[in-house]
């Protein structure tokens, strides 16, 4: 595996030569959130300047929701990508040394399953982790972080 170090210090295994937004936009296996993105009828997340972590969930991960959790998400979109997103860049090797983090509209839990596998939140796992865009970081998760959105 290779880790690319930027001139702001990222440590990351994938390099993605696009943004956040483009990057959600490009991935088939998160259109579920892209499309939640797109029926917002805004750009949220460029809108959040800047650079960003985002915690981005995959499609099998909003299969996993009820249909009152679906609709809350899509009444209150802006609070939701604010649950998932981090200002500023958090790759996965800071993350072994914190309890906990601040997303714009959350806090989240990290902790260390018997495996040493990161857990986050209500037991949201790592997919894919640390890729690199041009302004940020993605994680690919298994699971939405779920906060109250309303």
């Amino acid at each position: 595996q290779h880790y690319y170090i930027t001139n702001n210090l990222r440590l990351c295994s994938t390099m993605y030569f696009g943004t956040v937004h483009a990057y959600v936009k490009s991935t088939e296996s998160c259109s579920k959130f892209a499309k939640l993105l797109e029926d917002a009828g805004s750009e949220i997340l460029p809108k959040f300047g800047g650079s960003k972590t985002l915690f981005l969930p995959n499609n099998s991960a909003f299969e996993k929701l009820t249909d009152l959790d679906l609709q809350a998400l899509e009444l209150f979109p802006n609070k939701f990508v604010g649950s998932l997103l981090y200002k500023g860049d958090l790759c996965t090797a800071g993350m072994f040394h914190i309890k906990d983090f601040n997303t714009i509209d959350s806090t989240w839990s990290v902790t260390l399953s018997s495996e040493d596998e990161l857990i986050i939140g209500n037991g949201a796992r790592f997919l894919e982790s640390d890729i690199l865009c041009s302004d940020g970081v993605v994680h690919v998760m298994d699971t939405v972080l779920l906060d109250t959105v309303t």
